[in-house]
């Protein structure tokens, strides 16, 4: 089964992905290494991608995650037919990292080297369709810390239905 922990660009992903791969002895995949450099040149320029430049990226960290054993990936995934993209030939669970806009605003801010700009976190907000009823996953309140994130996680991965 893969793991994808989704959420918009500041949420978190990167850092509690990795920390949850070794929790759960997972492989970690960074979402954001199969971007095309035309795509990191799109976004670093201020401009969001579209369906067509999010389509062969998604392709190719849904073949990374196919790689290994217990994937576990940081990824947006921010509409329902990205999501369909990852869990087409594998089970797939999201992870929901939810965050206020402010918030995100505000990491994006400081982070220092990321291509992202901070003049996307809006577009991002526009683009999130919230994990389905009928989808596998979870929404975690990712302005709790990130001991308590771990714990929800793992207790929800390791629950009956899992």
């Amino acid at each position: 089964m893969a793991v994808v922990v989704m959420g918009v660009s500041g949420c978190g992903k990167t850092t509690f992905a990795k920390q949850l791969a070794d929790a759960i002895g997972g492989a970690f995949i960074e979402a954001d290494d199969y971007h095309s450099d035309a795509s990191i040149e799109k976004m670093r320029s201020g401009r969001a991608l579209d369906d067509d430049d999010r389509e062969p990226w998604l392709r190719a960290v849904a073949a990374a995650a196919e790689s290994v054993e217990t994937p576990v990936v940081a990824c947006s995934a921010l509409k329902r037919s990205y999501r369909d993209i990852l869990r087409a030939d594998t089970p797939t669970v999201f992870l929901h990292l939810d965050v206020p806009v402010d918030v995100v605003r505000s990491r994006v801010r400081g982070r220092g080297g990321h291509f992202f700009s901070e003049t996307l976190v809006a577009s991002q907000f526009e683009t999130l369709e919230p994990l389905e009823p009928d989808e596998h996953g979870v929404t975690l309140d990712a302005t709790r810390s990130l001991p308590e994130l771990l714990d929800t996680a793992r207790a929800y991965l390791e629950g009956p239905s899992r």
